[in-house]
């Protein structure tokens, strides 16, 4: 079953991906980093509602198919309108490290966390990114 997880549904995403039925299938976190010059996917501000172009996560999924280096950033408001940027790594592996920054978000946990994920998709209803598999969200220590 596949799980979402989008810039939009940042808040829900700790819970969305590589629930605890989950086996943690995936290469462990920072495998999806490259040094080959990555395929930039855009870098989008989204406001309450809005999703990301689906040519922006089709140029993610393609460079995953590719097995190529790409970077997706989108900064979505929380329910309470706090920013919080997602970025998502695509590595030569066919591996995506996503990172979810909830520090600007004054109701949130202030801290990163770094899932990986494979199986990236376009959901085509409303263009998020989802994914067959991802880690259990893990903090990332400054």
């Amino acid at each position: 079953m596949k799980r979402m997880l989008g810039p939009v549904l940042a808040s829900m995403a700790l819970a969305a991906c590589g629930g605890p039925a989950a086996s943690p299938q995936v290469p462990p976190a920072g495998t999806a980093q490259s040094s080959a010059a990555a395929t930039d996917c855009g870098t989008f501000s989204l406001s309450q509602g809005d999703s990301l172009p689906d040519s922006a996560v089709q140029c993610l999924v393609s460079a995953v198919d590719a097995k190529r280096p790409a970077q997706l950033t989108a900064t979505s408001p929380s329910v309470e309108g706090g920013p919080i940027p997602v970025t998502y790594s695509a590595g030569t592996d066919g591996s995506v490290e996503v990172i979810i920054d909830y520090r600007q978000d004054n109701f949130g946990n202030k801290i990163r966390t770094r899932m990986t994920c494979t199986g990236p998709a376009l959901t085509m209803d409303r263009p998020t990114v989802t994914f067959a598999l991802c880690s259990e969200p893990t903090p990332i220590r400054d």
